[in-house]
């Protein structure tokens, strides 16, 4: 298995962080294990990575371990999601965030801003546009955007009854 290591400024919010008092025991192998037993359960592909999370500079900067989420079958077209454990006394704070780019939807974004830059505008500057869209979103297919969005939705249930 590969180390992937990821950029704390490259990471988006997927669900909020969540805290647990008495956490001694939530450990980044326990959230894998319960993640990778409900997907199945679910019959959800899903693989993994270990991870790490740097952040600051070259000489301050600090690493945190994780682990990454990721469908098996789309591993370098699908965004992937990062989860780390972190202790403070008794407590543990999971998060869990997403990075990376996703083909698909980065095509639809393309053709909704085209979309949007079309409207009140001339017919030759319309057809300009629509000409501009074509090449821009070549490849874009709405049933994988939504089997793509189908698995973050359904990754994001299992996160909600793992971690609650």
């Amino acid at each position: 298995m590969e180390l992937i290591t990821i950029k704390d400024k490259d990471l988006r919010d997927l669900r909020p962080q969540v805290r647990y008092q008495n956490g001694e025991h939530i450990t980044l192998e326990v959230v894998q294990e319960a993640l990778t037993n409900a997907c199945a359960n679910y019959g959800i592909p899903v693989a993994f990575n270990p991870g790490e999370v740097k952040s600051g500079g070259l000489f301050s900067g600090t690493t945190e371990e994780c682990f990454v989420v990721f469908h098996p079958e789309h591993s370098s077209d699908y965004c992937k999601i990062a989860v780390r454990v972190r202790h403070q006394g008794t407590y543990a704070f999971v998060a869990v965030n997403d990075f990376g780019v996703s083909k698909q939807m980065k095509k639809a974004a393309y053709a909704e801003g085209y979309k949007q830059d079309r409207q009140g505008k001339s017919m030759s500057y319309k057809v300009g546009s629509m000409i501009g869209q074509s090449i821009a979103t070549l490849g874009k297919n709405q049933q994988k955007l939504e089997e793509e969005q189908n698995w973050y939705q359904m990754i994001c249930d299992i996160f909600d009854e793992i971690i609650c």
